[in-house]
């Protein structure tokens, strides 16, 4: 008879259920709903380390029907109970086993209890059975993305009864097994105990600075500065179970079981969610971006000198090349979230010793402004992709995301509208931390260049006739007029001018664009519109996050309060309780107040839970 187990909390998974997740470090624990490591169940199951699946299939088999009684779930560990009966025909349950489950960094722990009950003795025995698999992350994958057809060529061998790996090329896996096995005899009121454990490795055959950076310790406890009302006991696990152990720290990853790496945009918005009470990792993601900023340029990987990365990857598939990802820099925000984390962190802190450490990486960033950002000249940031991976380079990746109100697709070169806005954010920062780097004589440079900037945003990207800002120029200069959730984001920089803001904000604010749960990413208006859509429609918590940061930063107080309430109220409606990567636009009445799910979202999602501290904020007795 076979038993399984599984973790802690929940994802969405491939086919859209829940699946769980158990993880203490770079060791992730994937199960379905059930608890049950298997991927004939849920694709998505098994154990991972550094963007490999190891284990595909983990079931505890006993010599005895046994019946699940009871599961405990917590971030790192879980409990599962069952019952059995000595012998068929004894009429009452006399067989306790309790099977824990619990990740400590690179390794999954686990332990048996057996306890008997009935009035004799009784042989009984338990084991593992496991399914080795090391599979490419985006393999699994796969099937929903654009990586389809994607396969790597796998030949296990055992180099012991206890070990079994995986080598390539590029990599070497290895498993080591010491999993529990009880063969045994219980007097009747006895109870026996074994243990054991799956450690997981890789080696990487060449020289990478991430792999380099990664820690096979647990994660550290995290330290909030102050209280915060919307962030409890789950969120603090979900946050754990999120971050990256690194011998600098401890880093957010973006979201799981798919983004369980360093995601450039990602943790740099996460860190402007939170710089006022989490400013320990808001140091640790400067740090682990100043080390993986970019030194050269390279076509295939979209590097330039200076530049932020977007996504760091140890799947097979990266390092041998067949996919840019092991060091990605197809972003165009990423280098100026960047700098304006640099800036608020010292602001916050005061902690000068650190932003002096990177005064190089922050002044390579603003070269790259000045020297790749901007390469006709005319004073906005934008890109065109030149690699083999994404085609939109902005937080909405998707490839039909930047596109006009009559449904045709926008071509690059692209200058998103929120780009601008932190373009001008990046500039106002750099005049101030300049001036830290003993180079007061470049910030009237930058105070300059903010200036120029804002009255030709306001000209080039207002649509007169929607009273809103397009949001995008195109390769022609043609401002993109659909009407989306980006130039919000705009308010949270500073650039708009105060007689546009008002316009703005009630645009953001009406029909087409708020769902009572939140604002849209595109109104329905837009040929475009599909509420189930990834950008096109649909609700993102972190995108309303950084809007309501905007609402207040221009004093529209009780607009940011009604936009944290309600994302409040969409919370409560998940199924799991958890805000999610984003959900359906649908309407509360077209949907007569039911949440509509979106099929595939991540959660825990970093950016998601950003946002519960930015509504803890603004719902604050104390703010305005």
């Amino acid at each position: 008879m076979q038993n399984k187990i599984s973790e802690s909390t929940s994802s969405i998974g491939k086919r859209g259920e829940l699946v769980k997740i158990l993880k203490n470090g770079n060791l992730m624990a994937v199960t379905d709903e059930r608890g049950i490591i298997d991927c004939e169940s849920e694709k998505a199951a098994g154990l991972y380390l550094e963007d490999t699946r190891f284990i595909s299939r983990m079931i505890l088999k006993a010599s005895i029907y046994l019946k699940r009684l009871h599961i405990d779930f917590s971030w790192d560990r879980t409990e599962a109970r069952y019952l059995g009966r000595s012998r068929p025909e004894v009429p009452h349950f006399d067989i306790l086993l309790s099977e824990t489950l619990r990740v400590v960094g690179n390794t999954l722990y686990v332990e048996l209890m057996a306890s008997n009950y009935s009035l004799e003795e009784v042989q009984l025995t338990f084991d593992y059975e496991i399914s080795c698999a090391f599979d490419d992350i985006f393999t699994i994958r796969g099937e929903n993305d654009a990586y389809s057809g994607l396969e790597t060529s796998r030949t296990v061998s055992a180099s012991s009864l206890n070990s079994l790996e995986y080598e390539s090329d590029y990599e070497k896996d290895v498993i080591e097994n010491s999993l529990p096995s009880l063969a045994l005899k219980l007097r009747p009121g006895q109870s026996a105990t074994a243990s054991g454990k799956l450690r997981l490795s890789k080696a990487v055959k060449k020289e990478e600075i991430f792999k380099d950076m990664l820690s096979e310790r647990p994660v550290g406890n995290l330290q909030l500065i102050g209280n915060v009302n919307q962030v409890g006991e789950r969120e603090i696990g979900d946050l754990k179970m999120l971050m990256i152990p690194t011998v600098y720290g401890d880093f957010p990853g973006a979201g799981l079981p798919w983004y369980a790496t360093v995601f450039g945009r990602d943790s740099l918005i996460f860190g402007l969610q939170t710089v006022d009470l989490l400013p320990e990792i808001t140091r640790n993601i400067l740090k682990i971006h100043s080390l993986l900023q970019s030194c050269e340029e390279e076509i295939y990987s979209e590097a330039q000198p200076g530049k932020i990365v977007h996504e760091t990857r140890l799947n097979e598939l990266s390092l041998s090349g067949r996919l840019p990802f092991e060091r990605y820099y197809g972003t165009i925000d990423a280098t100026l979230l960047f700098i304006m984390l640099s800036h608020r962190y010292y602001r916050q802190t005061g902690d000068l010793d650190f932003i002096k450490s990177i005064e190089k990486n922050i002044m390579a960033a603003a070269k790259w402004i000045d020297e790749y950002a901007d390469p006709d000249n005319d004073g906005y940031v934008e890109f065109a992709p030149s690699g083999g991976g994404l085609v939109n380079q902005g937080w909405k990746d998707s490839a039909d995301s930047v596109n006009f109100a009559d449904g045709r697709l926008a071509e690059p070169p692209l200058a998103l509208v929120e780009v601008q806005g932190y373009l001008y954010d990046a500039f106002k920062c750099l005049e101030k931390l300049v001036v830290l780097f003993d180079k007061q004589e470049m910030a009237s440079l930058y105070a300059s260049k903010a200036a120029t900037l804002k009255p030709n945003f306001n000209r080039d990207f207002w649509l007169e006739n929607e009273s809103y800002f397009a949001t995008a120029l195109d390769k022609n200069k043609t401002p993109v007029d659909s009407i989306t959730s980006n130039p919000g984001h705009c308010l949270m920089t500073g650039i708009v001018d105060e007689d546009k803001a008002d316009a703005l904000a009630d645009r953001l604010f009406s029909e087409d664009m708020y769902t009572g749960w939140g604002i849209r990413t595109l109104s329905s208006k837009m040929k475009r519109y599909n509420p189930f859509s990834y950008h096109n429609g649909s609700v993102w918590p972190h995108d309303n996050s950084l809007i309501m940061l905007g609402l207040t930063n221009y004093g529209f107080f009780e607009k940011a309060k009604r936009l944290a309430s309600d994302l409040l109220k969409a919370k409560e409606k998940y199924r799991d309780n958890r805000l999610p990567e984003l959900f359906s636009g649908l309407s509360t009445s077209e949907t007569a107040g039911r949440l509509a799910e979106y099929p595939a979202s991540c959660s825990p999602q970093l950016w998601s839970i950003g946002t519960l501290f930015v509504i803890s904020s603004v719902l604050a007795p104390d703010s305005a």
